[in-house]
């Protein structure tokens, strides 16, 4: 990171800041969740290989938000995810069936009742989606983190940039509320897999979005340029703004991973926390 980085970043910043002084329908709409789970306990379900060692059907009286592609879990109809967390689409329009799938497979895998988190650039296919479309929300990024001093949450306007999907839910989950956030299945550890076996990073392998050339291609120029390590440390700075401004609000986020890499927040066992 240089100086014209920084400036950039501050600039982008300041853009969002002004447009935060215009209200979004789509946006405004997400006030409904503002401390609505007070008191209340989450658990956020990530696709490390890790995951295939907890045994999740322990989760079923639980409150439990998925992300992406997790309905891959066998134990989905079990424990029954209220919330789950779509990453703001950033393939080509020309992939725009890749995500139609996708989310056909959302629709089959997961309760009725589910409650959906998607970026404001998918609404158009979403409401496409007989089964989605009276269950979605939108959020919608901006802010550069990584020139943020203070995380932003408050998802009735515009959130951070996402890097990958659990500041995306650990952003959501605070705006909502919750007194205790656990973390499982995030392994954090993809860099050290994707050398290797591209196709082995997250336990369930691919999704429709993430086995398409535009993915394969991203990811190559990312590995190609040395981006992805910056990515990494853009995910880690996030994980700490977020941590912070969860302190301030009593909100406790406990890392109930088996293993990986996430080490900014304290670590708990898992069957220890089902049992409490």
């Amino acid at each position: 990171m240089n100086l014209s980085y920084y400036l950039r970043g501050h600039l982008v910043n300041t853009l969002a800041n002004i447009k935060n002084l215009l209200p979004v329908d789509d946006l405004r709409k997400n006030v409904k969740f503002k401390n609505i789970h007070k008191g209340e306990r989450l658990f956020i379900l990530g696709s490390g290989h890790s995951i295939k060692l907890q045994d999740l059907k322990l989760l079923q009286n639980e409150i439990v938000m998925s992300q992406n592609h997790f309905h891959a879990h066998p134990d989905t109809s079990i424990f029954k995810p209220k919330y789950q967390v779509v990453i703001p689409k950033f393939h080509p329009k020309e992939y725009d069936s890749d995500w139609v799938e996708w989310l056909r497979t959302m629709e089959e895998k997961l309760p009725a009742d589910c409650t959906y988190f998607f970026g404001l650039n998918t609404k158009e296919m979403v409401m496409q989606r007989p089964k989605l479309k009276d269950h979605s929300y939108f959020v919608e990024p901006g802010f550069n983190a990584n020139c943020l001093s203070k995380a932003k949450v408050d998802i009735t306007g515009l959130m951070m940039r996402v890097p990958t999907v659990i500041t995306q839910c650990l952003t959501i989950a605070i705006y909502m509320g919750f007194s205790e956030i656990y973390l499982m299945g995030f392994d954090l550890d993809q860099l050290c897999l994707i050398a290797n076996d591209r196709d082995n990073v997250r336990f369930y392998g691919n999704s429709p979005i993430t086995s398409n050339k535009a993915e394969k291609d991203f990811e190559k120029d990312l590995a190609s340029t040395g981006i992805d390590w910056f990515n990494m440390y853009a995910i880690w700075h996030q994980l700490n703004l977020l941590k912070v401004e969860a302190g301030k609000r009593n909100v406790k986020i406990l890392n109930a991973t088996r293993g990986g890499m996430l080490n900014m927040f304290d670590r708990v066992v898992y069957e220890d926390i089902i049992k409490s």
